[in-house]
């Protein structure tokens, strides 16, 4: 093995996540929470999609793998272009976040996307421990690569936090070389590889040859530039004081910790100026309540969490059909956002009441007994109503920030408004965007 040669065309910092697990305070020791910020290019549509038990799953985004039946119904968070998923859930509780990472190793070009691999687990797991087996097994089988990026390349190698109602692991890969560790408390994950000599297992060519994993692999200079380390640090300080309920988990994925409003160093990233990624979708597990929260939406501080569960009715749309849905409530709420990026301080604050308020209702939604779909429904109506007066509320006039930040983000305008096909939603961008 050699990884003397680092690949320059491989890096890439437009994509950058978050994903923690929040480990229970009870005496029964399970997990609490599952969370994660999906921070990818900032045109990038990304909503949930359910995924029945018993259809017929065939995965690949670029490299078409065996199919197989699903075994668990599955809600993903999912990039509307591909195959696989940024984040999800399946009915036996398992969930799967999964983070680039920039290592000495060159990515492959052509291969299976991490996200495929993620996807393929929680259609087949009943455990965090099964599941990370299958990523694992699949890995060695086929390898990982290929572009996954929205608007600009981006190659890179696959972490993944993986949890269940009893324990959580993490699994770091690089190429076809992996190791992992069972978690015993709360613990997250950036855009860096974070095991050193504390794994459980790993790569048996590798055993007794590498004795830090991170230390072998790490692409120092990439990942410095990405603030994962930064991040990572800011996520165990808040983990470690978080008294685990839904609204502080909630604002764990809202943290700025730098105040600055754009930054890579924050857990809740906006872009701007060098900053390329934005977080573009965030999603929370709650294992008490059995609840999933989404915003199917860019920047969890304008967004509200909307609540799910996996009530769902025997028939529901296809995936084609579901997509199309999601990629439009995508478009609403991304609209808010942009629209708040003009003032976003000042914006922010002027729709808090109006956050507030609504949230509630959607907290207060999540305890009465509904299915998924008249949840999702319900929740649609409630954050239809906030979008709307929120947009009502906003600063209008010129974009205000650095020049660096106008730049950045009027160019994401014009390439946003230039891509939208609908004509009556094309005029809204245009309004409040230009």
């Amino acid at each position: 093995m050699t990884h003397d040669r680092i690949s320059t065309k491989s890096w890439g910092v437009n994509q950058m996540c978050d994903t923690f697990y929040v480990k229970s305070s009870k005496d029964s020791g399970g997990t609490a929470f599952f969370a994660k910020n999906s921070d990818r290019d900032p045109n990038e549509p990304q909503c949930m999609l359910f995924i029945p038990k018993g259809s017929i799953s065939e995965p690949g985004t670029y490299v078409k793998l065996p199919a197989y039946e699903v075994k668990n119904d599955v809600w993903l968070s999912k990039p509307s272009w591909m195959w696989g998923a940024e984040m999800g859930i399946n009915s036996k509780e398992v969930c799967i976040g999964n983070e680039a990472t920039f290592n000495k190793v060159p990515a492959e070009k052509n291969g299976v996307l991490g996200m495929d691999y993620l996807r393929m687990a929680l259609e087949q797991a009943s455990t965090a421990f099964e599941a990370m087996n299958i990523i694992i097994e699949s890995t060695l089988s086929f390898g990982q690569g290929g572009d996954g990026g929205y608007e600009h390349p981006l190659f890179y190698h696959n972490s993944y936090l993986l949890v269940d109602p009893k324990e959580a692991y993490v699994l770091e890969t690089v190429g076809k070389y992996y190791a992992f560790k069972k978690l015993q408390g709360s613990y997250n994950i950036s855009n860096k590889l974070s095991l050193g000599n504390d794994f459980d297992g790993i790569s048996p060519e590798l055993e007794g040859k590498v004795k830090n994993f991170q230390t072998y692999f790490t692409n120092r200079l990439v990942t410095y530039f990405a603030g994962a380390a930064v991040r990572e640090r800011r996520g165990r300080e808040l983990l470690s004081t978080l008294v685990p309920n839904v609204v502080n988990v909630m604002a764990l994925l809202q943290d700025r910790g730098t105040g600055a409003v754009y930054s890579m160093k924050n857990i809740n990233m906006i872009g701007g100026g060098l900053v390329s990624s934005q977080t573009t979708a965030s999603l929370i597990y709650d294992y008490e309540r059995k609840i999933i929260w989404f915003t199917e939406g860019p920047d969890p501080e304008m967004q509200v969490f909307k609540p799910l569960n996996f009530n769902v009715p025997a028939t529901i749309e296809d995936e084609e059909v579901q997509l199309r849905q999601g990629v439009r409530r995508w478009k609403w709420n991304n609209l808010l956002f942009r629209a708040a990026l003009k003032d976003y301080s000042v914006n922010k604050d002027k729709t808090y009441p109006l956050r507030l308020e609504s949230q509630r209702a959607l907290l207060d939604l999540s305890v009465a007994e509904n299915g998924a779909d008249k949840l999702l429904e319900q929740s649609y109506a409630i954050n239809q109503k906030y979008l709307k007066e929120a947009l009502g509320v906003l600063e209008k006039g010129p974009v205000k920030g650095s020049w660096q930040f106008k730049r950045y983000w009027s160019a994401e305008n014009r390439r946003l408004i230039a891509k939208e096909t609908d004509s009556a939603f094309q005029s809204l961008l245009k309004q409040f965007l230009l």
